[in-house]
């Protein structure tokens, strides 16, 4: 029992000597601390001060390395233990520059780096990728855009054979000038690769490498098809290119934001559909380099297709198809290209054809080109760019919509739609959409939409934007080129001592005027899909609205305490107690023949312009189907009264067909999951007067059958089919 005590505190005693010891050993060979919070630090041109919190446990020095002394000062230049560093820097009237500081102690080192701007943009650009030249006796070059020092230039030259053929180089501030001696022989081609590197004042390594490629002894280095020429031979079957054929043209697309094919829902199938989203990563457009004519390019693989946009390229095209298409607006596409076969590349300079048109300016020679179109806008004052059921989309990978138009118009009144794939991450990103007017670029193309007509014409021309940026659209309604005279975003009832001309009408939210329904009242508020977004996200509710914002700049919000009524399924929808939307079930006044209507009133008195029309947006929201197909919008000067006898006082502004909401077991492709925007020009005799009235129709009674499987083979069931509206409005130019 004694020696099991002893033993313990034995084992006790030598615990706490180690103890002990340890102690003395971290006292002896305490390690060296040394480290800055945060390593790097930005200083605008004009200059300014950082502060650098460092952590130390011994006395060191603080230094400036090189000529940066020349340009900052640091509050010491030693320390003992932590510290906080005040970094100055002075005002920078030059290039970008660098300045290291850094901490020593003992054998311990830390460096930050101040990194500032300066007033003159650092430029050593070099304006092209690769260069065709011939056999001649003439001084070769290529663009740059250079000023900073020659000789921080590194230049190397390397050749794919042993003679040394390029002779008299010279870099200069806008180019690169060289001779080469001829090539001798009758087969090859042959090649030559400059390479550039600079070290800018930020300590950046910036390369460029240039490929120089010399025709044959014949001064040819294939047969170059013209764009006319590719136009020429093109069939509807296809025309192989012959194997020495080269193509010439601007690339003027990317496919950064999945915005460039033509996306097409392979499979509707609940459950199984398929988007072909491979035609997004294997299509470019090419223009012509005069800017006349424009190819869709169609690569076999998606790494074939590395073109950059802004680019003018020379493309060895050996094999590749062109073919136009049999119907009308013809269109030209090339298949088989590849990037790895450009020849020649050099960055768009002032030789880039402009194109700027309105709407009505465009022809079928713009199809694939790249255009600005001037004085724009988007007349729907709600909602996201693409105002659909994310049920359906992309986004919760049932891939039944893949791409959807907004309509755009210009100051001339022309129209026509912008299409948005479901891979572009922007299209519903929270944002609210711009209100005024700009421009908007991208390709002109034409492409089928059978979600809004069973045909798929949805105009002859569309356009396709590959950046945000391209929609250079005021976000602020005053800074447009429109003013309205009415307009009707959500459901807004009379107070209580307002008086209307319609029973049981909404007011208009905006201008002027009230809606009806000749049936009755307006009826249910529906279900719309107008929720800002982010797509898919499902608990942050109605945090981004409905991007409706009112005269005062605040975000209408709908119906107080119902805040949390909707979005709930990442459906981005909005639930119809929400009063976003409304419809109606009675659709044929089986009585006369003919159809009830939605029924607006508006006065114009005062207003004169050159150019008024009308917006609405619509669909049927009944996936029990039966709901009105085709439709017509009349006016009248007169009366309200929508009953046979006054038939004559109503005058045709225009017919439309509206489509169905998709169905979720058995969508079709005629269906969509979402609203569709509409534009009529308006004759200016409405303008000036006390009241114009203007009456939205059934023309017919057909409808979609009750499943819904047949486009037109059914009628109107009353009590049954909705039709709902999400806008309204009659605008005019300033």
């Amino acid at each position: 029992m004694i020696m099991n005590i002893n033993k313990y505190a034995l084992l006790i005693l030598g615990v706490l000597v180690a103890a002990s010891c340890d102690k003395a050993y971290h006292e002896i060979y305490k390690p060296t601390e040394l480290g800055a919070i945060q390593r790097e630090f930005y200083v605008d041109a004009e200059g300014g001060n950082v502060e650098v919190t460092v952590y130390a446990n011994e006395p060191g020095s603080v230094t400036v390395l090189g000529d940066a002394a020349n340009w900052v000062n640091i509050s010491t230049t030693s320390f003992n233990s932590d510290f906080e560093l005040a970094i100055s820097a002075a005002a920078n009237d030059g290039f970008k520059r660098k300045a290291n500081v850094v901490f020593e102690s003992g054998e311990r080192k830390d460096t930050v780096a101040v990194y500032q701007y300066g007033t003159i943009e650092e430029k050593c650009r070099i304006l092209a990728q690769s260069v065709i030249i011939y056999n001649n006796d003439e001084v070769n070059s290529f663009e740059t855009d250079i000023n900073v020092p020659f000789e921080q230039i590194k230049q190397a030259v390397a050749y794919n054979t042993d003679d040394e053929w390029l002779s008299e180089m010279k870099l200069t501030q806008n180019t690169f000038t060289f001779k080469a001696a001829k090539n001798t022989d009758k087969i090859n081609t042959r090649s030559a690769y400059l390479s550039f590197q600079y070290r800018n004042g930020w300590d950046e390594v910036e390369n460029y490498m240039v490929t120089i490629l010399q025709a044959r002894a014949d001064n040819k280095v294939g047969t170059f098809f013209s764009a006319e020429q590719l136009r020429d031979v093109a069939t509807t079957e296809g025309y192989t290119l012959p194997e020495d054929a080269i193509i010439e043209g601007y690339i003027v697309s990317d496919r950064e934001n999945g915005q460039a094919g033509d996306l097409q829902v392979l499979d509707y199938q609940q459950g199984t559909g398929v988007i072909n989203t491979d035609e997004n990563e294997k299509t470019a457009y090419m223009m012509s380099v005069d800017g006349n004519y424009g190819f869709k390019l169609v690569t076999e693989n998606d790494y074939d297709n590395e073109f950059k946009r802004f680019t003018k390229v020379g493309i060895k095209a050996g094999g590749a198809v062109v073919s136009k298409t049999a119907d009308e607006p013809v269109r030209y596409t090339i298949t088989g290209v590849s990037s790895i076969n450009v020849i020649s590349c050099s960055e768009a300079g002032a030789d880039f054809p402009k194109k700027e048109k309105y709407i009505n300016e465009l022809t079928d020679n713009d199809i694939y080109t790249y255009v600005t179109l001037k004085d724009c806008e988007i007349p729907m004052r709600k909602g996201p760019f693409t105002p659909v059921n994310e049920g359906y989309t992309t986004v919760n990978t049932y891939n039944r919509c893949a791409k959807y138009p907004v309509l755009i118009r210009d100051i001339n009144g022309g129209s026509m739609y912008m299409y948005f794939n479901m891979t572009c991450p922007y299209r519903r990103d929270g944002s609210v959409m711009p209100y005024g007017s700009g421009n908007i670029s991208g390709v002109i193309v034409h492409e089928l939409y059978k979600s809004f007509e069973k045909n798929g014409k949805i105009g002859r021309y569309q356009i396709r934007h590959f950046h945000r940026e391209e929609i250079d659209l005021a976000a602020d309604f005053k800074d447009g080129f429109s003013e309205l005279i009415t307009e009707f975003r959500y459901v807004k009832n009379p107070g209580e001592f307002e008086e209307t001309e319609f029973t049981n009408a909404i007011l208009a939210t905006a201008g002027n005027g009230e809606m009806c329904h000749t049936y009755g009242a307006v009826g249910n508020y529906s279900p719309t899909y107008m929720y800002l977004g982010p797509a898919n996200n499902r608990n942050n509710q109605y945090q981004n609205g409905a991007g409706i914002i009112l005269e005062d700049g605040t975000q209408y919000l709908p119906v107080e305490g119902k805040e949390k009524d909707q979005n709930t399924e990442g459906k981005c929808d909005f639930s119809s107690n929400l009063m976003l939307s409304w419809s109606n079930k009675y659709w044929w006044d089986n009585g006369y023949d003919q159809g009830y209507c939605w029924l607006v009133a508006f006065s114009t008195k005062g207003i004169s312009s050159d150019r008024v029309s009308m917006q609405f947006a619509m669909y049927n929201n009944s996936q029990s189907a039966r709901s009105p197909r085709y439709w017509k919008a009349e006016y009248s000067l007169t009366t309200s009264d929508c009953l046979p006898k006054s038939a004559d006082q109503w005058k045709l502004i225009g017919e439309f067909t509206v489509h169905d909401v998709a169905i979720w077991a058995t969508q079709n492709d005629w269906q969509t999951c979402g609203t569709r925007v509409y534009d009529f020009p308006l004759p200016t005799e409405i303008l000036g007067k006390d009241k114009v009235y203007i009456r939205l129709t059934p023309r017919n009674n057909m409808a979609a059958a009750k499943s819904a499987t047949s486009y037109d083979s059914s009628t109107i069931a009353n009590n049954s089919g909705y039709n709902t509206m999400d806008y309204f409005a009659v605008r005019y130019n300033k």
